[in-house]
């Protein structure tokens, strides 16, 4: 048996310590494994970028390009890392989610955008691995939760009802979210109205803590 074809890996993550395990991983299996094995598909680790202009000239180069994408859903701003998955199936690559917020909203997210997998990043090496090479082949790595969760889980919120439920969590009033979006303060009240009968929550405060929880929200600001 002949070893199958290099698939190629790159990480978008703004934690460069991420991109450092994952390339080690792919190291370690790639030095570890026989040749000819079931599971040989040679791994090589193109590159990491922090940011999203940082992932498209990444992806862009002959050098760095990608066959597999692993993107957290936390860059800069919010849920900004889900536009990764556009970003690496335009560059002809597939991605995975790769987050430490294994939530239901996040996993359907993760799916609708066309994403190949979610991963937990608590998951064991072996299982980054395994889950980069089923995407590299042409297969997915959603686990039966994640998959339950993108026909049944909740629908994350749109890039302008996250910067307005981080308005409640800097403790902005409705007019000063609104000053600061460039919205009025009748349509900020709309988009929390909205939001409350979505995810079931009856305070500003509750919706800003489930906001939290379900990792919505960039860790600083």
């Amino acid at each position: 048996m002949t070893s199958g074809r290099v698939i190629r890996v790159a990480v978008i993550d703004d934690h460069p310590a991420i991109a450092l395990a994952i390339e080690a991983a792919i190291t370690t299996a790639s030095t570890s494994e026989t040749p000819g094995g079931p599971d040989d598909d040679p791994l090589v680790f193109s590159g990491s970028a922090r940011s999203l202009d940082e992932a498209r000239v990444l992806l862009a180069r002959p050098e760095s390009a990608a066959d597999v994408v692993l993107c957290d859903v936390q860059l800069q701003r919010g849920l900004d890392g889900l536009d990764a998955i556009g970003i690496a199936r335009e560059a002809g690559a597939r991605a995975i989610v790769f987050t430490s917020f294994e939530r239901a909203s996040l996993m359907r997210a993760a799916f609708e955008r066309g994403a190949s997998g979610f991963l937990d990043k608590g998951a064991e090496p072996a299982a980054i691995v395994a889950a980069i090479r089923e995407v590299g082949r042409g297969g997915t790595a959603f686990s039966a939760t994640a998959l339950d969760a993108a026909r049944f889980g909740p629908r994350a919120p749109s890039p302008r009802e996250v910067a307005v439920v981080d308005g409640l969590r800097r403790g902005e009033t409705s007019d000063e979210i609104g000053r600061r979006l460039g919205i009025s303060s009748r349509t900020v009240e709309s988009h929390l109205r909205r939001m409350f009968d979505r995810y079931g929550v009856v305070s500003r405060t509750e919706l800003a803590l489930f906001a939290i929880d379900q990792g919505w929200l960039a860790e600083s600001g």
